[in-house]
């Protein structure tokens, strides 16, 4: 059984929510919250597996909520459930430490596969979030900061892949775009997710972002 709590402060958004979840026979929401503050204040009563969060909510919105709340339990996952309108957040979230993104107008199913995917340990953004904010972040082309690489022991091939993941291409554009084959690109990727210990395309993204690898 998968235990969620949610955040959220909008009544008519919650019952949707609450009815799709209430719908899946694994699904368990064992909390609910109307703001930031009231999840934070009841944090340590709280032994769900999943938090699905708003971002912006009065009295306390989503990213304070998500920085306090892993402050304290830092294996906590959250998921952030989000706005187009609230783009100029997801920066924030991502750095408090959001494993996930769904956008409040995608289909239903998927919320249910961010939950397994982030249960699971990975990361998750909606396509519609990545074709409308991730690629649109024209400023995410930034070069990476050279110290950043070595660092993260990065090769200039898997450093420059990482900068084009984070553009949105697909390995075959990926492909086309540094001349080699997709089949480089493939096993490249695979270094990149070994490396940053990721499962996909998200979790690159997010750890590219969370470690100033690329800027926002």
């Amino acid at each position: 059984m998968i235990r969620i709590a949610i955040i959220e402060d909008l009544p008519i958004v919650l019952e949707g929510i609450k009815l799709l979840i209430n719908n899946i026979e694994d699904f368990q929401i064992i909390a609910e919250f109307s703001n930031g503050k009231e999840f934070t204040d009841n944090l340590h009563s709280i032994h769900a597996d999943i938090i699905l969060t708003d971002i912006d909510m009065p009295v306390m919105d989503g990213i304070t909520a998500t920085k306090i709340a892993l402050s304290l339990n830092p294996e906590l996952k959250i998921i952030a459930l989000s706005m187009y309108n609230d783009r100029k957040y997801y920066y924030e979230m991502v750095t408090a430490g959001a494993k996930g993104f769904v956008l409040k107008q995608s289909p239903s199913n998927k919320l249910e596969t961010a939950i397994r995917e982030v249960y699971g340990g990975g990361n998750y953004f909606s396509e519609e979030l990545l074709r409308s904010v991730i690629i649109e972040m024209q400023s995410i082309e930034s070069l990476l900061v050279d110290e950043k690489k070595k660092l993260m022991k990065l090769t200039d091939r898997e450093s420059d892949i990482l900068k084009l993941i984070c553009q949105g291409l697909t390995n075959k554009e990926l492909a086309n775009e540094i001349f080699v084959s997709v089949r480089t690109i493939e096993s490249t990727k695979s270094r990149l997710m070994e490396k940053t210990n990721t499962r996909n395309n998200a979790g690159l993204i997010i750890w590219a972002i969370k470690n100033k690898l690329v800027t926002v």
